[in-house]
């Protein structure tokens, strides 16, 4: 006889509890065996690391790069040689695990009053690599980043002192050697000059100063934006444009002032036109005129300065040369015998030394002659180095008319360096005399002669002709 039996209610409860230790063991095999895998393994305290600063100026937009410590492409921007960094070690053990409790909190001003270990500098590009100072063989711990030395960058905003820790959580793992990418806002002022139309006193001379809208940092803003320009007393302001690339200016955007420095600074409204275009070239061209001749050389530099009049940045140095040309008329083969009254002009010739149409003008006279005083000269007092013709138009009384036109070199300096140029003139000859008495009385002699000759020489015929009878 069988039988078959149901499971009794605790036969049932301990076949599912044997099923959930079945299952639970399997989940604790599962987890035991993936928690090594994502947990971030332990500090070596006796490890060493390095950081590689690469510095770059500040972009226009932002990049959108990690900055987790790990190396990225910086081939778009531009990297800043010249920089000198600090890195010091701040007073905390990072061997200990106490102490790295917190340590996300900590704050830049408390390390830079509780310093102590290693401290050293590193200059930027030194080792070749552009844009890069790198500090090796750095121990575990809590390192303080300054910008201690910025050259002759131009930095208008530098790069504030930051905290890294070797090594430098990244991810479930930690980095070593860490690569940090610090940016800077460079200005730049360039200038240059245009003297092409300029010959003599009076003429036009234009500078040209180009600057660029500065990209700000996130945490700053522009303040202030202005150009100063110096101008040499020997040169006189006439007026100026401003420009901002892609910008359209209204003259309430800024104010030009002229005396007793050029200068122009942007208003509130022109700022809030910057802001939005960071980045774009501002050029600003100043007319002038030059006045005087004084040493010859007119040297010119100017300055752009950002959110304060201190902040300034100096652009490179242009020059404009001229000097003076003095003339010597005198009579040929005697330098001593100078004349008066010869009349000339000048010409200028371009860089190919052809003649540019058109005779300067004389700015101490009238026109555009030149004519000899008393002592046989004159002088024109500022001409723009370079190469000039001198043509004469008229000769002094008596003496003939050279007009080869004669190429004379002007070279910088003062009057006392006046480049001098002798012109001789040939003088005209005398007409051809006659010779004392006159011209009936010579012919009459000379009649008188041929007649005397004749008679001898009909004598003699005669005598012969008496012999032979």
């Amino acid at each position: 006889m069988s039988s078959n039996h149901r499971p009794t209610q605790p036969a049932r409860l301990r076949r599912l509890a044997a099923s959930f230790g079945i299952l639970a063991v399997g989940a604790a095999l599962a987890l035991g065996s993936a928690v090594p895998a994502s947990a971030a393994p332990n500090i070596d305290p006796a490890a060493v690391g390095s950081i590689t600063v690469h510095k770059l100026q500040e972009p226009v937009a932002p990049t959108g790069d990690a900055h987790d410590g790990s190396e990225v492409d910086t081939s778009g921007l531009t990297p800043i040689n010249g920089i000198t960094f600090t890195a010091e070690q701040v007073n905390i053990d990072l061997k200990d695990s106490t102490q790295w409790q917190g340590l996300e909190s900590y704050t830049v001003s408390q390390a830079q009053s509780n310093l102590g270990g290693v401290s050293e500098t590193a200059v930027t590009g030194a080792d070749g690599v552009m844009g890069e100072a790198k500090f090796e063989a750095l121990p575990v711990g809590l390192y303080l980043l300054t910008e201690t030395n910025t050259g002759s960058n131009g930095i208008s905003f530098e790069g504030v002192p930051f905290l890294v820790t070797i090594p430098l959580a990244l991810g479930n793992d930690w980095n070593y050697n860490v690569h940090v990418y610090p940016k800077d806002t460079v200005s730049t002022l360039a200038k240059t000059v245009d003297d092409s139309a300029a010959h003599v006193i009076g003429d036009p001379i234009v500078f040209a100063l180009m600057g660029q809208v500065p990209s700000l940092p996130a945490e700053d803003e522009l303040k202030a934006y202005g150009i100063i320009d110096t101008l040499d007393p020997r040169l006189s302001y006439q007026n100026a444009t401003v420009a901002v690339a892609d910008v359209a200016l209204v003259p309430a955007d800024y104010v030009i002032a002229s005396t007793p420095t050029f200068s122009v600074k942007f208003t509130a409204p022109g700022l809030a036109k910057l802001k939005l275009a960071q980045g774009k070239a501002v050029t600003v061209t100043v007319n002038t005129t030059i006045n005087a001749l004084g040493s010859g050389a007119i040297t010119n530099q100017a300055q752009v300065f950002i959110n304060t009049p201190e902040n300034v940045f100096d652009s490179n140095t242009v020059t404009t040369s001229w000097g003076a040309m003095k003339v010597l008329k005198h009579a040929e083969g005697e330098q001593s015998k100078v004349l008066s009254g010869a009349v000339f002009e000048i010409y200028a010739l371009d860089s190919s030394d052809v003649r540019i149409p058109g005779a300067l003008k004389n700015v101490s006279g009238t026109g555009t002659t030149f004519t000899t005083l008393q002592d046989g000269t004159f002088q024109v007092d500022g001409l723009k180095a370079g190469n000039y013709e001198l043509v004469e138009t008229k000769a002094p009384l008596g003496f003939k008319l050279d007009s080869t036109p004669r190429k004379v070199t002007i070279e910088a300096g003062n009057l006392a360096d006046a480049t001098v140029t002798s012109v001789e003139n040939e003088q005209v000859p005398a007409f051809q005399l006659p010779l004392t008495g006159s011209t009936g009385i010579s012919l009459f002699i000379g009649g008188g002669l041929v007649l005397i000759v004749g008679g001898v020489l009909l004598a003699v015929i005669r005598k012969r002709r008496a012999q032979r009878a």
